[in-house]
């Protein structure tokens, strides 16, 4: 699309956002750039806080303590079918306007002209207690117009003893990043960047694949390239699982602070992977002078708290330190294969392990596969029945009728309507919601998502019974209660600016407990097949909201916790709103609830059903490869030793099948496993 086409459908998306969740069109396009942002690791978080006062603006912001990095968010929302222009003088005005912001607000003045309980209140007594220890601020412009080509350079300075830096996520990088989950690419030129090019050793070439070199990159150097891309360079299957535990390492930090010289000995070092390269031959040796999609497969850690100690410590000898590092440069069609399964090697030592979820897991294909082929009965007033679109990868959406005539295009969004589109954090959040886990759901997408991975990857078994059919209808339905009180507290004359996702996610697990403590829960299947929820399930989940927004103000002021959204990240205020929050259910809520054994009943019927699909399709899989692939597979296990005895059983039956006699369903579920064995293990076609 050219960039009026893009606009045209981000204008739509930010409407649809905008009417499912009765915000202004300027927050409900903060909310999809910012979330959009947040999965591709360009931005720690994203805490919404809209405040615009005398020569001051904020439209949310995010507090990464371990860096003392707070990212500031502006928006610069046009909402005109043109495309506009975002010129150096709006962008002078921003940055002042933010500037007055944060000085205003650690100078401690600023929370006592605010209203007293909301996000702002919240982030001003924050940034009093703590915004002196800040050591760098990335003022973040969400623009829906596109950047002046007279603007050469975005602003980046010091005051005092903090570091400014302007981002600029105008029209062009805000649809590169929807359509592709990237805001740009990953570029290191290293001749540019630090006056001469890496010298590498050739360790493997790879044939067609891959080439391998060893290198030993300069600590300053690693430091200033996480400096500009931060969360980004770390592989995206692992990124949730780094990102999660990525505070200074107590060990680096002392070497390079005290024996920056013995950093190489002391330190593995990291293993990273590139999509292009150019080298220059330099004798025996080759000079790598850039890299493009420079990813970090394994040295998460040990890049954070390299950047961390330059930052907070203020370390002037990152330069004598030296980090060993082996560089993969693969083939650009192959990333996506191959990059996956470096950093599942790399990182087999620790639970990244399980990371291999993030891409690659069937989960993801199942719960697409229901989303394009089951379809949601018609709403009320409408005849026509829709799909919920899950974006197994950010793009699929809009990517998916990007080719279509315009008629065809209006056919696919009419039986796929935006407001339907669900991602991967959204079912995330919903289910650990409905886990009552109420606080690790407000600590944020990434952090939410890491739990939900692990929580679902250690459910899922070996074929996944317990993630059928209904399990989505079950899914779907609680995403329709989750986004209907959104948008019910968000039209409440008592909603507090800003709290609304941890009032929600509260309000929804309290429900869920008090139930569950009456053998009882939310019956969901009910309120898919009605694709809405009932007015006595509005009404006693809004009593329950705003009890809980009242209190989690309150008790974070009593226990002394100056920012209430932190305050909700806490399993403490889990337990304090157990006890404080009253549960009075209405007899007219009966008929939305499922009783606890008939829930477990519809559970074991709907698991046996997802047994037998399953066994279906691995059957239709072994038989559409044929006896020859299967048999050419089994002549390459038998020449070494990956397979056990009884995966070349299992392979000899595949083998010798004919149209009489097939593998049966839990045969072939086992020739399937032995074969990801074997492409793990090197085998191709």
């Amino acid at each position: 699309m050219n960039d009026g086409e893009f606009l045209a459908d981000l204008l739509q998306q930010v409407a649809a956002r905008s009417a499912a969740t009765s915000d202004f069109s300027e927050t409900a396009f903060a909310s999809v750039v910012a979330e959009a942002l947040v999965d591709s690791g360009a931005v720690p978080g994203f805490e919404p806080a809209f405040f615009v006062h005398r020569g001051m603006r904020i439209d949310g912001y995010a507090y990464a303590d371990d860096e003392g990095t707070l990212d500031l968010f502006q928006v610069d929302f046009h909402g005109e079918p043109e495309v506009q222009s975002l010129t150096k003088t709006s962008l002078d005005a921003c940055l002042k306007r933010a500037e007055t912001f944060f000085e205003r607000a650690v100078g401690g003045d600023l929370s006592f002209e605010v209203d007293v309980g909301s996000s702002i209140w919240s982030l001003a007594r924050q940034l009093a207690q703590m915004g002196h220890s800040v050591v760098r601020i990335r003022l973040n412009i969400l623009s829906d117009a596109k950047l002046s080509t007279a603007v050469k350079v975005l602003p980046k300075w010091k005051k005092d003893d903090t570091e400014w830096a302007v981002r600029v996520w105008d029209l062009v990088a805000v649809g590169r990043l929807l359509s592709t989950g990237e805001p740009e690419p990953i570029v290191i030129d290293f001749v540019k960047m630090f006056g001469k090019g890496l010298p590498c050793l050739p360790a493997n070439a790879g044939g067609s694949e891959l080439d391998s070199y060893l290198t030993v990159i300069p600590g300053d150097w690693l430091a200033e390239i996480y400096d500009l891309y931060g969360g980004r360079l770390l592989e995206q299957n692992v990124r949730t699982f780094l990102q999660a535990t990525r505070g200074v390492n107590k060990g680096i930090r002392k070497t390079i602070l005290e024996e920056p010289q013995m950093f190489f000995a002391y330190n593995n070092g990291i293993s990273a992977t590139a999509a292009k390269a150019e080298f220059d031959p330099d004798g025996n040796q080759v000079v790598v002078n850039w890299l493009e999609n420079l990813q970090i497969v394994n040295g998460g850690q040990t890049t954070a708290s390299i950047f961390n100690v330059m930052k907070r410590d203020k370390a002037e000898n990152l330069d004598k330190v030296r980090v060993q590092m082996k560089l993969s440069v693969v083939r650009s069609d192959l990333v996506n294969e191959i990059v996956p399964r470096i950093s599942l090697y790399a990182n087999s030592q620790n639970k990244v392990s399980d990371a291999d979820f993030f891409s690659n897991h069937p989960f993801h294909r199942r719960i697409e596969n229901f989303s394009r082929n089951v379809w949601a009965p018609a709403g009320e007033g409408s005849q026509q029945m829709t799909h919920w679109f899950y974006e197994r990868a950010r793009g699929q959406y809009a990517n998916a009728s990007a080719y279509m005539t315009p008629a065809k295009k209006r056919e696919f969004e009419v039986q796929n309507p935006r407001k339907q589109l669900i991602q991967k954090t959204d079912v995330a959040k919903v289910l650990i919601t409905i886990m009552c886990m109420p606080h690790v759901v407000s600590q944020g997408a990434q952090k939410n998502f890491r739990f939900f991975a692990e929580n679902v990857t250690g459910q899922w078994g070996e074929e996944g019974v317990a993630f059928g059919e209904d399990w989505f209808k079950g899914i779907i339905g609680a995403t329709i209660v989750f986004r209907t009180l959104e948008r019910l507290v968000g039209g409440a004359e008592w909603y507090a600016q800003g709290y609304r996702a941890n009032t929600v996610t509260y309000s929804i697990a309290l429900l869920t407990y008090n139930l569950k403590s009456r053998k009882q829960d939310i019956d969901f299947l009910k309120v898919w097949n009605r694709q809405a929820t009932s007015s006595s399930m509005n009404e006693a989940l809004l009593h329950i909201a705003k009890q809980v927004q009242l209190r989690i103000i309150s008790s974070a002021d009593a226990y002394k916790v100056a920012n209430v959204t932190e305050w909700c990240k806490r399993e403490k205020c889990w337990d304090d709103l157990l006890q404080s929050v009253d549960i009075r259910l209405g007899v007219d809520l009966e008929k939305d609830l499922i009783d606890a054994e008939e829930k477990d009943g519809v559970k074991r019927a709907a698991r046996r059903e997802q047994k037998v699909l399953n066994d279906i399709e691995a059957q239709t899989y072994v038989v559409g490869r044929g006896a020859a692939y299967w048999s050419k597979l089994h002549k390459w296990a038998s020449e070494g030793l990956a397979m056990t005895p009884s995966e070349m059983d299992f392979l000899g039956v595949a083998a010798n099948m004919s149209s009489r006699r097939i593998p049966s369903g839990p045969q072939s579920q086992r020739v399937m496993a032995a074969e990801k064995k074997a492409r793990m293990e090197g085998f191709k076609e």
